[in-house]
């Protein structure tokens, strides 16, 4: 008998139609184009078969190169299908685990569909990201621990578990967070395992080779694609990046302004994620689990608590100072929200027995219908704003940044929200390939400065590796004489330029200019008219204020602020006024422009 046969065919056309009802709602509200986050990454990783950031992700990579094949649509939204197919066959699975356990078609409906509608897994459906895989190979991976725990007999469901927790770690690490639950589901069955010692051997060994798309990465950094994070050119080069060294690899990021603080916030943040529908049926049905599926309580509670509250405390995100880490973090939150889904289709039996005690003919239908309606307007509510079909601020963002940069220049980049649609835009529709696009935390990275040397050769880099302070951006412009040298984004920690330069604002851009040289505001304020006039800011309520979009944001409002104050500075005061209302005309909420037209009128 097949490892996936069912005894009840009919749970598996339910499974079926439940991933195309929810494939459905996450296709149509998918992103067509690049957004913000690391999808303009992962894509240009996919579409031209690179590395992405660490540790590599390969098996996405491969996969996504596989969907940037799809004979329709752009690449971008090729790509993007990648999640909406993972997290479409994650709440099918889900479906089938919960039914195998509850032993209720009904419950394990509702619970599928509370999943796949739950905002924050929904979000996280509609672009390409590297969690929607993860959702979806965690969840085979407790189907085939469950079945195998009720046929334990049937060896090749755990040594096919043991090759789908290998594989997923070359997807994403936190799968290794399953590893406390997954021995306790060995522990549960260690009778059997006892009486066949081998079975575990081979587990093991079918591990090592879930873990073969790592070789991707050596193979294609070898070919040197456009986008190579790392380098990676030896054993050592890629155990560097599996651990994510230049990260810190007990860190989930290396930015000092993202981490610190309480970690309450972020707990509340986890625990509110699941809504009041969801986290009904969850905390019901933990109680009925613990009654009815002791192990499978024991097990649910064991991967909640690694893979949910305890990661979330190890992470040190700082929430309260950095305004999108809360964005960063919520993608974490998927793997648990995934693990507790079953636990609902207890809940919604336990519901229903509570009810049962006053109206024992309609206590399902009832507690049925709540749920169906809190989905469906769970469903009405959150559609609009989870849409991402028609976002472009992140690709008009990029195309606006390279219309102000003049030909041949040297653009240095610092943004989380422009740095890789800029990078996707070179490096797969190669736009503007004269300028030489540097993102300049990753010059932090020794690869990256001899990388840029093999793909420049006309760029000098005179250190091995930039550090901000001896080793700077003074000693890079000094290097590259003749070459214009303009920013996006700022220049962070790096004041090395204060002296001998100054910043001119170009469109959406800041050229390096020696103080040497000087533009009269008459010609600041005419180029800049010109440029900024041929831009595309997002219209006023579309961004995502706590997402990287809000950095986009702040770079199309801030040059109207500094020539607002350059002009008020010279006596401009109508001309000041002018820079400051289009400032506000991108952004009403934008404080330091009302200030500065409050000044003007004393």
């Amino acid at each position: 008998m097949s490892i996936l046969a069912s005894r009840d065919q009919r749970n598996w056309q339910v499974a079926a139609v439940l991933t195309l009802l929810s494939g459905t709602l996450y296709f149509f509200t998918a992103a067509r184009d690049i957004v913000v986050g690391d999808t303009p990454e992962l894509i240009t990783a996919a579409v031209t078969l690179g590395v992405a950031h660490p540790p590599g992700y390969p098996l996405f990579t491969m996969l996504g190169h596989l969907f940037s094949l799809i004979p329709f649509g752009s690449i971008p939204f090729r790509v993007n299908l990648l999640s909406v197919v993972c997290n479409a066959l994650t709440v099918g699975v889900v479906y089938l685990i919960a039914t195998r356990l509850a032993r209720s078609q009904i419950a394990a409906v509702l619970a599928a569909l509370a999943l796949a509608v739950n905002p924050i897994f929904w979000e996280w459906s509609v672009a390409a990201e590297v969690f929607p895989l993860n959702n979806f190979l965690a969840a085979i991976l407790v189907l085939l621990l469950v079945l195998w725990h009720e046929q334990p007999q049937r060896t090749r469901l755990l040594i096919t578990a043991f090759f789908i927790a290998g594989l997923a770690f070359t997807n994403h690490q936190t799968i290794i967070l399953l590893a406390p639950a997954f021995c306790f589901a060995l522990w549960t069955r260690r009778e059997s395992l006892r009486a066949q010692p081998r079975t575990l051997y081979i587990g093991v060994l079918a591990c090592v080779i879930g873990l073969l798309p790592y070789a991707y990465i050596l193979w294609a950094s070898a070919r040197h694609p456009p986008h190579n994070w790392g380098n990676v050119s030896s054993f050592h080069d890629l155990v560097g990046l599996i651990t994510r060294r230049s990260y810190g690899s007990t860190r989930l990021v290396n930015t000092p302004s993202y981490t610190g603080g309480s970690p309450w916030p972020r707990l509340a943040a986890l625990f509110v994620s699941f809504g009041w529908l969801t986290g009904i049926l969850v905390i019901a049905g933990a109680v009925a689990a613990y009654l009815s599926r002791r192990w499978y309580f024991w097990f649910s509670l064991t991967a909640f608590v690694f893979t949910g509250p305890f990661f979330i405390w190890i992470t040190n995100l700082n929430l309260q100072h950095a305004p999108s880490a809360l964005f960063v973090l919520q993608r974490f939150f998927l793997l648990s929200h995934v693990l507790l889904a079953p636990i609902a289709a207890f809940g919604v039996l336990f519901l229903a027995k509570m009810l049962a005690r006053f109206t024992e003919a309609f206590a399902v239908p009832i507690v049925a219908t709540t749920c169906l309606l809190a989905i469906a307007a769970t469903v009405a509510l959150n559609y609009q704003r989870l849409d991402e079909s028609r976002n472009t601020i992140a690709r008009q963002c990029g195309e606006d940044i390279f219309a102000s940069t003049q030909p041949r220049s040297i653009l240095l980049v610092s943004g989380d929200g422009f740095a890789f649609p800029l990078m996707y835009l070179q490096a797969v529709e190669h736009v503007r390939p004269d300028v030489t696009l540097i993102v300049l935390p990753t010059l932090l990275g020794a690869w990256y400065a001899q990388q840029l040397r093999e793909q420049h050769p006309d760029l000098v880099i005179p250190f091995d590796r930039y550090d901000r302070a001896t080793k700077n951006l003074k000693e890079f412009v000094s290097a590259n004489p003749g070459r214009t040298i303009a920013l996006a984004g700022t220049s962070g920690d790096d004041h090395s330029l204060d002296v001998d330069y100054w910043p001119y604002q170009q469109g959406l851009i800041t050229v390096i200019m020696p103080r040497t040289q000087d533009r009269d505001l008459k010609t600041v304020v005419s180029e800049n008219d010109q440029l900024l006039s041929r831009c595309h800011p997002p219209r006023p309520g579309t961004a995502r204020m706590n997402t990287f979009e809000a950095d986009i944001i702040s770079l199309y409002e801030s040059p109207f602020m500094r020539l607002g104050d350059l002009c008020q500075r010279a006596g401009w005061k109508e001309e000041a006024r002018n820079w400051y209302e289009r400032a506000l005309a991108i952004n009403p909420q934008f404080a330091p422009a009302r200030e500065a037209l409050s000044r003007l009128e004393h």
